[in-house]
């Protein structure tokens, strides 16, 4: 099976020469971890970018899925792996990216009302003379 995943690969990343699949090696053996949880996943180093990447058999056309979280191959890209599977976590993916760019939507409303709250408290004074005065 090994042999014919590697040969898989290798007709996919025809052309492609700048991507170098890693298919063992390290201690923690990530590749054969990953094609455990997913016979279609396979890490490549990508020599344009210098960085490892993570690619599936299963995408038609690019075969990309993600880079490997701080260039490293160890058991955070396992986690990041699992936490972005749409077959594990479903539509819990979508609800918490929504929720996020609520908090980010809110985050700015905030910043905004400051901003407008801290102008109206600077221009006061002025306003208030202008009002007592005349113009």
């Amino acid at each position: 099976m090994s042999i014919s995943h590697e040969n898989n690969v290798y007709e996919r990343l025809q052309g492609k020469h700048h991507l170098r699949p890693v298919f063992s090696g390290g201690c923690y053996d990530l590749a054969r971890r990953i094609r455990e949880y997913d016979p279609a996943m396979f890490i490549v180093w990508n020599t344009r970018k210098q960085r490892y990447e993570v690619h599936s058999l299963n995408h038609y056309g690019n075969t990309f899925a993600m880079t490997v979280p701080n260039n490293r191959l160890d058991a955070r890209l396992e986690e990041e792996i699992r936490k972005g599977d749409l077959r594990v976590r479903g539509n819990r993916i979508f609800r918490e990216v929504d929720e996020h760019n609520e908090r980010l939507e809110m985050s700015a409303e905030r910043a905004r009302h400051n901003d407008m709250l801290g102008m109206a408290e600077e221009m006061y004074p002025y306003f208030r003379r202008l009002g007592w005065e005349g113009i």
